[in-house]
């Protein structure tokens, strides 16, 4: 079984050391709560976000504590060189290159970034966090984990490029906040502009 987003937050432990190969990150539009990848994961750092319309919830991966291995994604002991043995039904879950542990020269953020030009920004973070909001609209974090909070704080500043004119938007904004966790959800702009960016990213396909 696994749990809410609320019960989760409220017991969570920050348990990874260091960053790890791979991430994997849930499509909330073609994940049904299935709690396939939740069954599995060892580290216990996939929650549900319920929702009141029937149909309508899916899980999350904490990718803070995500350890890449691979179990949520497929099952590495029954799958071979030519087949697959997949654990979501759905194919819901996309798994990522960690972009913390080998950065690219030149982030697929930098060319929309319009703000302060000494700024020096967390790159690799926000293209971990920003293809979050890409396929599910929100990130939920730790209220205790300021770091993460304010990586999220960069996405929200209204100085990321929309339009060849020149128009700058804001990714993404905080939508709600209690004494556990913090939602950050993407802007209608935001998430058009995420298209964008992530057009052709490095998700690892192993199907």
């Amino acid at each position: 079984m696994t749990i809410s987003v609320t019960e989760y937050f409220a017991s969570r432990k920050d348990d990874r050391k260091k960053e790890t190969r791979y991430l994997n990150v849930i499509n909330k539009d073609s994940c049904t709560s299935c709690q396939s990848c939740a069954t599995v994961c060892p580290v216990d750092c996939i929650y549900e976000v319920p929702s009141a319309i029937p149909g309508q919830s899916y899980h999350q991966i904490d990718t803070s504590r995500c350890i890449g291995c691979q179990m949520c994604y497929r099952s590495p002991n029954d799958s071979t060189e030519h087949y697959q043995l997949t654990i979501c039904p759905w194919n819901a879950i996309d798994m990522l290159n960690n972009p913390n542990v080998k950065p690219d020269d030149d982030s697929v953020f930098a060319p929309y970034w319009k703000g302060d030009a000494s700024a020096e920004l967390p790159w690799s973070k926000l293209e971990e966090y920003g293809y979050q909001l890409r396929l599910d609209g929100q990130v939920f974090l730790p209220v205790a984990r300021e770091d993460l909070i304010e990586i999220l704080d960069w996405l929200c500043k209204s100085d990321w490029l929309y339009t060849e004119a020149g128009d700058t938007v804001a990714i993404a904004e905080e939508t709600s906040r209690d004494d556990e966790k913090v939602c950050f959800t993407a802007t209608y702009e935001g998430r058009e502009l995420l298209d964008c960016i992530f057009d052709d990213w490095q998700r690892v396909w192993m199907d």
